[in-house]
């Protein structure tokens, strides 16, 4: 066919043809330049992560200006596992719970997420659980919320042993707990190896070791530090420790 008989043919072609053709050309330029989208995210994602790896000063949290470290999600088992936790003060058993601003509460474990904070290259590993308010006992909070604690050391790391950490070490096992949480404030400062974390940057509140701050019901039973808590040593339930609890508030 001569190329001037085929334009005479296109006369003859229905419109709606046409306009069917220029939208399936449409759609497919459409689907190209969402497919070429997806890939330049792609490619930030992994230009960032190799940019992160150059520039200590990107945290995956987004910390104030009175924070100089940095915090990371994450972290590295091997590292972790040559951590330790040591109890730094003795308290008896009226102490605990006669200090000021702390959250006592019972409530359920939401979710747990291990964070690395880096201190100019010096790193020290804890976690971040997230925990649905049921019951308060002592602190500004109120049932129904869900609270941020940071917890003194990673949890469920595979091969992890931290030294004084036995309670806390469960939580990845335990549904429900009752936890005494120290209340943070802009003066709460964590500093090592000359930098600074502001501890209300990442979360309000958080234990002060991970023996003597949280009873945990597991499937293996109550878990707690029971020479911590004399008047509590027969406890067998959650319901037994809120008992107790209330009786020393009183």
């Amino acid at each position: 066919m001569r190329g001037d008989e085929f334009l005479d043919k296109m006369d003859l072609i229905d419109p709606e043809y046409v306009l069917e053709a220029e939208a399936k050309g449409k759609r497919r330029v459409w689907q190209i330049c969402a497919a070429a989208a997806c890939l330049c995210v792609i490619a930030g994602v992994a230009l960032l992560a190799l940019f992160r790896q150059g520039d200590p000063q990107l945290s995956d949290i987004p910390l104030s200006e009175a924070s100089t470290a940095t915090v990371y999600f994450g972290c590295d088992a091997e590292a972790v596992a040559r951590s330790s936790h040591d109890l730094l003060w003795y308290f008896t058993e009226e102490k605990m719970f006669s200090r000021e601003n702390m959250y006592i509460f019972r409530g359920r474990i939401a979710g747990l997420t291990n964070i690395t904070v880096d201190f100019n290259g010096e790193k020290a590993f804890r976690c971040l659980a997230s925990i649905s308010v049921n019951e308060v006992y002592g602190g500004d909070i109120a049932p129904g919320e869900q609270i941020t604690i940071l917890l003194p050391c990673a949890v469920d790391v595979v091969g992890l042993y931290t030294e004084d950490s036995g309670v806390i070490s469960h939580i990845g096992k335990a549904e429900e707990g009752i936890f005494m949480a120290n209340v943070y404030s802009e003066t709460s400062v964590w500093e090592q190896n000359g930098a600074t974390l502001r501890l209300c940057d990442i979360a309000p509140c958080g234990l002060g070791d991970g023996m003597r701050w949280a009873f945990l019901s597991t499937e293996q039973g109550l878990i707690f530090c029971r020479d911590a808590y004399p008047g509590a040593q027969d406890a067998l339930d959650l319901d037994d420790i809120e008992a107790y609890i209330l009786k020393q508030l009183s």
